[in-house]
């Protein structure tokens, strides 16, 4: 079983829209707000995104994380700009994504 890995620095560079996490094993990621936005996991998303296929609406590039709350050890809820605070993401799901997706 491999064992969990956990940011050691999670840090919201609102200026730059990203989400820079360094995490517990020396890796970096760097993660554009509106990619975050865009993979949101909340079932409202997840619902829209298979009715509407590749024809979803795409975030607006200027989204933002207004707010950032930590739920547990588990991961964080991301407050976006437009209001949307319904998603949780977990740690290992955020180490998955990358800002080349």
């Amino acid at each position: 079983m491999e064992a969990a890995i956990y940011p050691s620095t999670l840090v919201n560079n609102r200026q730059g829209r990203m989400l820079d996490i360094v995490w517990d094993d020396g890796q970096t990621q760097h993660l554009p707000h509106a990619l975050l936005r865009a993979q949101c996991k909340c079932t409202v998303c997840q619902s829209q995104r298979l009715l509407a296929g590749a024809a979803q609406a795409v975030p607006q590039a200027d989204v933002r994380i207004d707010e950032i709350h930590q739920v547990g050890a588990y991961g964080v809820q991301l407050v976006f700009s437009d209001k949307h605070e319904r998603g949780i993401y977990p740690w290992a799901y955020l180490r998955t994504l990358s800002s080349e997706t």
